[in-house]
Parts: structure tokens; C-alpha cells; sequence
């Protein structure tokens, strides 16, 4: 009579027990999507924030409003202790960002727009990802081969040449023969 008295009190008991594990389970799980939703949007205003002042620097920089900014410009924007500052506060070194403007002029125009410029300061910013690695790896070969392709082919001028040459001399041993 004890025993059935005790399981008819413990069965609701456990009732209840897994409505609130299950209402403390739901209200983690909700908190957690508002955390994951939290750090999206930091995120995304963080990037926002970064590119305005890059854009911001930009700007400052472009002393004749083109939109472009040159070579000039760039290294006046490097011997401004203000404006190195932005790029130190954002974690960009000067010596990077040298660096970066001759890659980002690939035309060698010495100018670069300010696309060219937020777009290239971001990815400096940024740690190489696998992405950025396995894309490098894979321009490095196209190179390669038309590099290899190239050496191919001027072999091939070069032996074309020597027979020429070859040719040549021997027509002008046999006019003096004659």
C-alpha cells in the first residue's frame, strides 16, 4: 500500500519534472538563436563600420575629388600620423598597405578607385582563408603552364631560327662558289 501510494505521488512528479526540463531546453535553445542573431548583426555592423572608415580615409585622402586615389596621394596619406593611426586602429600597417596599393594597381596606372581600394584593405584585414589559398594555388599553376607553354614555343622559334641560319650560311657558301 506504501509502495503504490509512493509510484501514484512520483509519476506526476516526473510529469512535471519533464515540463520543465522541457520549457528550460526550449528557453536555452531560443537563447541561443538570439545569440547566434546577436553576433550576425555585430558582425555586420562591424564590417559596416570598418568600410565607412576606410571609405572615410579614402576620401581624406583624395585630395582632388577624382575618386581615384594615386600613387601620390597614397604616400601622403602614409606621412599623415592621423590617417596612419586609422589604418593602425583598424589593424592595417603602413608597410602592408604599401604593399597592398602596388597589388591593388595591377594596370600600373598609379591610381586605384575607392572599390578597389575598401575591397582590398577588407581582405587585408582578414586572415588568408583555405578559399584564398586554393585560389592562389590555382593561379599559380595556370601560370605555370602557359609560362611552360611559352618556353615550348620559343624553344621551338629558336630552333626554327637556327635552321634559317643554318640555311643562310650554307646558300651564301654556295654563292661563293660560284
Amino acid at each position: 500500500m506504501v509502495q503504490s501510494g509512493l509510484l501514484s505521488y512520483s509519476s506526476p512528479f516526473f510529469g512535471l519534472l519533464n515540463v520543465l526540463t522541457g520549457i528550460f531546453v526550449d528557453a536555452a535553445i531560443k537563447a541561443m538563436m538570439n545569440d547566434r542573431d546577436n553576433k550576425i548583426a555585430t558582425q555586420m555592423e562591424e564590417r559596416e563600420s570598418l568600410v565607412n572608415t576606410i571609405r572615410s580615409v579614402f576620401h581624406t585622402s583624395d585630395s582632388d575629388g577624382s575618386g581615384m586615389i594615386t600613387d601620390a596621394e597614397f604616400e601622403t596619406l602614409l606621412r599623415d600620423d592621423e590617417l596612419v593611426f586609422y589604418l593602425e586602429a583598424i589593424g592595417i600597417d603602413s608597410t602592408e598597405a604599401r604593399g597592398l596599393f602596388r597589388l591593388l594597381d595591377d594596370d600600373n596606372s598609379g591610381m586605384v578607385s575607392i572599390d578597389e581600394f575598401v575591397t582590398g584593405f577588407l581582405k587585408l584585414k582578414g586572415s588568408a582563408k583555405s578559399v584564398d589559398m586554393a585560389t592562389l594555388l590555382y593561379e599559380n599553376r595556370k601560370v605555370a603552364k602557359k609560362m611552360d607553354k611559352l618556353v615550348k614555343h620559343m624553344n621551338h622559334l629558336h630552333q626554327g631560327l637556327n635552321g634559317l641560319q643554318t640555311i643562310a650560311v650554307l646558300a651564301k657558301s654556295e654563292r661563293g662558289r660560284h
